[in-house]
């Protein structure tokens, strides 16, 4: 927090880099999530007979070698974080994706990486865990074969999965390592809001040590088909404080009490817009923070701020980090939003970033930084 607040400060002072770059290596996957936006715009896609081809997909993918050049670049700007992610799995393209971490570390820069655990090999953890990386994010979506396998749409990945996480825990009892921090991304479905007793005790026992409970964005007919029916949220409301008191007793954190079930999905923008009512026209009071912090590049080059925006006109593959960082797509974004004009993609925001840039806010505001 300390970090990102100093950042935003400088940047009120003297326009600076971002704090995080975010790299999505691809948008191929060997699953198919229910919830997935990509599979979600591949699905609208398939409606207009427009079929997803994955070797067309992998000819538009950023090169590895301008890939590890971007790395170079957001130094030179003095970023301090990058999160290796995508709208696919990274290690779908494994060999750049172990690169990319080898090269953010030899800069003695924090690196977190979101995966489904599945293509992971006991070689590739010790090289992970030998290089000192900082944080892997899990997505596990239930602590069960049934209902992990059902969502993530392949039958045996729970299995994989729970087998690295314990590889990864006996790697790093070898190696005397605290390093990679674990944690886990579980999206709320209908499939597991009975089960968050169990997902905790699996946590436990993997040796990770916090769970973000994502609320599940309803892209379409089919990712409807997992939302938390009313009685479900009603349960989970009740159950809530006795889930906080079992997780703090297994040593997992969670973000159970910043879950909220008032915010209907898909009206994100309502909240954020009740957030900034009567506030003034300045960094502190922005409806988000991620256009002064986040540089975010896609699978194909896209470069923006934020994951829920679908098209951009910059592409790392014709400019600089620098270029787009400071050039007109980007400052335009930050003035909308210093204006409190916000975008369509912002109803669908994900709650714990909305959190996260309350807390900021907060924070500005208690310490007087501005």
């Amino acid at each position: 927090m300390d970090e990102k607040v100093e950042r935003l400060k400088r940047w009120s002072e003297n326009k600076v880099g971002p704090f995080i770059v975010e790299i999505w290596p691809t948008n191929r996957c060997n699953l198919k999530c229910i919830m997935c936006g990509t599979w979600a715009n591949r699905r609208r896609l398939e409606e207009k007979k427009i079929k997803y081809n994955p070797k067309e997909e992998m000819k538009s993918e950023v090169s590895e070698k301008r890939l590890i050049k971007l790395i170079e670049e957001a130094n030179d700007l003095d970023a301090r974080e990058f999160l290796i992610t995508g709208g696919g799995e990274p290690f779908i393209r494994k060999n750049t994706t172990l690169k990319l971490i080898k090269e953010i570390k030899n800069r003695e820069l924090f690196g977190n990486l979101n995966t489904n655990g599945t293509l992971l090999t006991e070689e590739n953890i010790n090289q992970i865990v030998g290089i000192g990386w900082d944080m892997i994010m899990f997505s596990i979506d239930a602590p069960d074969v049934e209902a992990h396998d059902y969502i993530r749409g392949m039958r045996g990945c729970f299995e994989k999965v729970k087998k690295n996480l314990f590889t990864l825990k006996k790697v790093k009892k070898n190696l005397r390592s605290d390093k990679p921090k674990i944690v886990f991304n579980t999206v709320l479905n209908n499939k597991i809001s009975d089960k968050i007793d169990k997902l905790i005790k699996f946590a436990s026992q993997v040796d990770c040590e916090s769970i973000t409970l994502i609320p599940l964005i309803p892209y379409d007919e089919s990712t409807k088909k997992i939302e938390l029916r009313d009685n479900q949220k009603l349960k989970l409301n009740e159950n809530i404080e006795r889930l906080i008191n079992f997780s703090k007793k297994l040593g997992v954190e969670t973000n159970l009490n910043e879950l909220s079930f008032s915010v209907s999905s898909g009206e994100m923008n309502k909240a954020i817009f009740d957030e900034m009512e009567n506030s003034s026209k300045d960094l502190v009071h922005a409806p988000c923070f991620e256009p002064f912090l986040h540089f975010l590049v896609k699978g194909n080059g896209e470069a923006t701020f934020c994951c829920m925006i679908e098209e951009s006109p910059e592409n790392i593959k014709e400019k600089s980090l620098e270029k787009i960082w400071f050039g007109e797509y980007f400052n335009k974004q930050r003035k909308n939003f210093l204006n409190k004009i916000i975008r369509e993609e912002c109803r669908f925001c994900v709650f714990s970033q909305f959190i996260r840039n309350k807390e900021i806010r907060e924070y500005f505001l208690s310490s007087k930084t501005f």
